[in-house]
């Protein structure tokens, strides 16, 4: 198989924005520079609630979720202002936020997939995904100690969000997606939770209503444009066909799939066989099929379309040090 261009951008972006990433992360772990848990959270380290790090740092880029938390806090303040009160408290329900949402994917993956299995054994069967979840019941113990109260409120809104995708994700797996749907999708899922990071770092520093929906709008094109580079870079043969086979076993929409299913019908079923059998041999054929059909071409677009979105609403703030480190977190995705 021979990787398409736009699949190798999208990876080369992907480890871009990681590094990005990592580069803030360390240097808020600078001592003076955040507080304890917060510190902690960005660290990958267990916290005080007894939450282990392999429950809060699976899947994505570790760390995003905090340094995003943390730099809403500061979007309004200049460089040598101390973070705001609660910071460590608002991450800790993004990461807790997102943990839910990938043990819930796994949960609802392939009906066969090995990931379904162990992921229902840790739900005990649950069926829903309040009374399933003690992820989600401990991000809104911690939510309600915020020093904003409407943090509590940011949080059941995300909550109802990412529960209304998840039974719409369920509900795709009876019939072919569209692009819309993936949009949608993700929108409700990876774009659920870090607008919320990002609204909520807002309310800390006491921004006023505009600010917070540009943070909320930077925050939900962010994810679905992170969540699409990743769909993408499955697609990157240098890579090998892991990485395709994990996103087919978790049964979520995938645009590059939507995209290539209008021109080839015969593609769903095959994806969903790979998301089944977890096969390399269709690994491989469906890669070839979505490639020669310049599904990743218009994939890596509409991720492009959600990165200038995202760095659009950021303009109207105030030109800040932390302004500048969301603006090229989500800019390292467009090379």
């Amino acid at each position: 198989m021979t990787p398409t261009r736009s699949s190798t951008r999208a990876t080369s972006g992907r480890r871009r924005l990681l590094a990005e990433v990592e580069r803030l992360a360390s240097e808020l772990r600078e001592p003076g520079r955040i507080e304890d848990t917060l510190a902690t959270l960005i660290g990958g380290e267990g916290t005080e609630y007894g939450i282990a790090p392999d429950e809060l740092f699976s899947g994505g880029v570790p760390r995003i979720r905090p340094v995003l938390v943390h730099l809403a806090a500061q979007t309004g303040l200049h460089s040598g202002t101390e973070p705001a009160a609660g910071t460590a408290d608002v991450a800790l329900v993004a990461e807790l936020l997102h943990a839910a949402v990938i043990l819930h994917d796994a949960a609802l993956g392939r009906r066969e997939g090995l990931r379904r299995r162990a992921a229902r054994r840790v739900l005990h069967r649950a069926s829903h995904w309040l009374a399933g979840n003690h992820l989600t019941l401990r991000a809104l113990e911690i939510a309600r100690r915020a020093p904003a109260p409407e943090i509590l409120g940011d949080a059941l809104d995300a909550l109802r969000e990412v529960t209304e995708g998840q039974a719409f994700g369920e509900s795709l797996q009876e019939r072919t997606p569209t692009p819309a749907d993936v949009l949608q999708h993700a929108e409700s899922q990876a774009g659920a939770v870090l607008a919320f990071s990002c609204r909520a770092g807002g309310r800390l520093a006491g921004a006023g209503r505009p600010a917070l929906t540009k943070l909320g709008r930077y925050g939900r094109h962010t994810g679905v444009a992170f969540q699409l580079a990743e769909d993408l870079a499955a697609f990157d043969s240098t890579d090998g066909l892991e990485a395709l086979i994990r996103l087919a076993s978790t049964g979520r929409p995938v645009l590059p799939i939507a995209i290539a299913s209008e021109r080839d019908p015969d593609l769903a079923a095959l994806w969903r066989s790979l998301g089944d059998h977890e096969d390399s041999e269709t690994a491989l054929l469906i890669a070839e099929r979505v490639g020669a059909c310049g599904a990743i071409g218009r994939g890596r677009e509409t991720m492009l379309e959600n990165v200038w979105t995202a760095r659009r609403a950021l303009a109207d703030l105030p030109e800040t040090p932390a302004r500048g480190a969301m603006d090229r977190i989500v800019g390292s995705l467009a090379g």
